[in-house]
């Protein structure tokens, strides 16, 4: 490997478990041909998240930013030094890892551009509309609400659902063989299992964004449904109200996650593609039941709503998950039994 190439892959691999401790972890249950592929498709995510995640750039900025990575993503003849530059001038993911994340993007954009076409071109197309998205969003103004439930989830289908998307193109050049029926469930549960997932994050971080950013991702026709005024909704007084919104967005969210367990449960664990089947499953079971177990505790309510806590997973119950995934993903009555104790009981003991 040239020493550029290897330099290139050694950011990525370095700055992943800064900015995501649990894609990380299962990242390595993936065969070394698919690992490359979804670490550089998670960092181009990333890149444009801390995109829409900084409101004080101002839209001119954000635009900017927007059409130079859409740029760089598009054509692979660019330079993939650009961006790097951009992000320099805007100051883009401030001091933190996101900021590092940005400036570095060149190693990202060039890792990208090392896969082979067909890895490529099951990225590309994905990753661009979660950047248009993400610019629709960001037009609507620094201090975004959303409407209702359905608002919510059309903006986590472009921040995760296009991700679902994009690993199952990924992951089907992967097990080539399955059956026509299988493929058409597996896609039709793909967005599902993208969607479950960031809406755990929308009500575990609730508190903490509203906090940091002043942003606030609950339905206002829920809020006005609970009396919830969601500029105070930290405010004591509000708490009962509050928990009831955040409770009735982890309904629709358990919803998703159901097909998420099925999405899962639909990738060979035996026969010619049981070997890639399997690692396949691993790589979306500990995140599955991590955001299972998650979703319990902010539905307790011990640490939601609350400012400085957020309620979430002990790195204890994190390592218990990961211990006991690949036998879980082995079959399919141990990976209903892992989940199933995850979203009855919360964290495993």
């Amino acid at each position: 490997m040239p020493a550029t190439a290897a330099a290139d892959t050694a950011f990525c691999i370095e700055v992943l478990p800064r900015v995501s401790r649990t894609f990380a972890l299962s990242i390595e249950a993936l065969p070394a041909t698919l690992r490359s592929a979804v670490r550089s498709a998670y960092l181009l995510c990333r890149v444009v998240d801390s995109i829409e995640d900084g409101p004080a750039l101002g839209r001119q900025r954000r635009t900017e930013l927007f059409d130079v990575f859409d740029r760089m993503l598009s054509d692979d003849a660019s330079d993939a030094l650009e961006f790097e530059s951009a992000c320099v001038r805007v100051a883009v993911g401030g001091t933190g890892v996101d900021g590092e994340l940005c400036r570095g993007a060149g190693a990202v954009f060039r890792s990208f551009r090392a896969l082979p076409v067909a890895q490529r071109e099951a990225i590309r197309p994905h990753v661009l509309e979660m950047s248009a998205g993400m610019r629709a969003y960001c037009a609507r103004g620094v201090n975004l609400r959303l409407a209702d439930l359905e608002d919510l989830e059309r903006y986590c289908y472009f921040v995760a659902g296009t991700v679902g998307n994009l690993l199952t193109a990924l992951f089907e050049q992967t097990v080539p063989r399955l059956r026509d029926d299988a493929r058409q469930s597996l896609r039709e549960r793909a967005v599902s299992f993208g969607l479950g997932l960031q809406m755990v994050n929308v009500v575990k971080d609730v508190a903490t964004d509203f906090v940091e950013r002043g942003a606030c991702y609950l339905p206002l026709r829920i809020a006005r449904e609970h009396g919830l005024e969601l500029d105070r909704l930290l405010d004591p007084a509000m708490r009962q109200a509050g928990l009831g919104v955040v409770r009735t967005v982890c309904t629709r969210a358990r919803a998703h996650l159901q097909r998420a367990e099925e999405y899962v449960a639909l990738w060979p664990a035996s026969g010619e593609d049981g070997e890639a089947g399997r690692a396949v499953r691993l790589f979306c079971l500990v995140p599955l039941a991590l955001a299972l177990a998650t979703l319990r505790t902010v539905e307790q309510g011990e640490n939601t709503l609350r400012a400085g806590v957020t309620p979430k997973v002990s790195r204890g119950a994190v390592a218990r998950v990961v211990a006991e995934a690949p036998a879980a993903a082995a079959s399919d009555q141990a990976l209903a039994a892992l989940l199933g104790r995850c979203d009855r009981e919360g964290p495993p003991a």
